[in-house]
């Protein structure tokens, strides 16, 4: 039984309608939550990657988030250093042998879908509900 002043029914339908319909609400949460998301990835990130020379750690840049002419929302985190892929997906060495790599940036992302997008995905949602 419901509590008197409590309702029983979902606002999934009207978080939905919102997203499907892609109000300006529903966008800049959206935009939001990317930007949130890739920050995080970021803060992540930093301390997974090896210190050499610290070259590698002060090249990530985050690209905020914009909604492209297709209606997606995309942003970006890059590292323009050089040697980034090698140091991340691993390589081989002259003498035929194979360092294997740090997978910083997988790693990072999968802590993040695990953890983080869901609590926030969740937070979006009410906020949509709410004003939507």
């Amino acid at each position: 039984m419901a509590k008197p002043g409590y309702s029983t029914t979902s606002n999934a339908d009207k978080v939905i309608e919102n997203l499907k319909n892609w109000t300006p609400i529903a966008q800049q949460e959206g935009i939001s939550m990317v930007n949130d998301s890739l920050g995080k990835i970021f803060e992540l990130i930093v301390p997974m990657t090896p210190i050499d020379s610290g070259d590698l750690r002060r090249g990530y840049r985050i690209m905020k988030a914009r909604k492209l002419s297709s209606g997606r929302i995309v942003g970006a985190l890059i590292n323009n250093e050089k040697y980034f892929k090698y140091v991340n997906d691993g390589h081989r060495t002259k003498n035929g042998g194979f360092v294997k790599g740090k997978f910083m940036l997988q790693k990072s992302e999968k802590l993040t879908n695990m953890q983080y997008i869901p609590r926030r995905f969740k937070q979006m949602a009410i906020v949509i509900a709410k004003k939507g």
